[in-house]
């Protein structure tokens, strides 16, 4: 994260995550947007969002202020990468979209 200081301690909370219509991300919500947990520290430095996407990572997740949250693959079986961490918002009872889409893919 830009100007954070050494030692500060780890981002964590909910936000609103803003999917890309036509990605696998938002085929697996079938929505426009949901809420996700996250905690961590890092983030994509935006002057490298356009070489990611040229080199086909598009950003297909954004955050409320239009932070990149999420990068995908097409042509894979699963590749999605997240800033957000979905076993944060998954129970046994009510397991994670996310999740069941990756053990999906899995299967043979």
């Amino acid at each position: 994260m830009p100007n954070r200081p050494d030692g500060a301690p780890k981002l964590f909370g909910n936000g609103k995550v803003r999917l890309k219509r036509g990605s696998r991300l938002f085929r697996i919500y079938g929505r426009e947007e949901t809420e996700e947990g996250y905690f961590c520290n890092y983030e994509l430095n935006p002057r490298y969002e356009a070489q990611l996407q040229a080199a086909g990572l598009p950003i297909v997740a954004r955050g409320e202020n239009g932070e990149a949250r999420a990068v995908e693959l097409a042509g894979k079986r699963f590749f999605i990468a997240t800033q957000f961490q979905p076993p944060l918002n998954s129970t046994a009872e009510n397991p994670h979209p996310l999740i069941l889409a990756f053990l999906e893919a899995t299967r043979f």
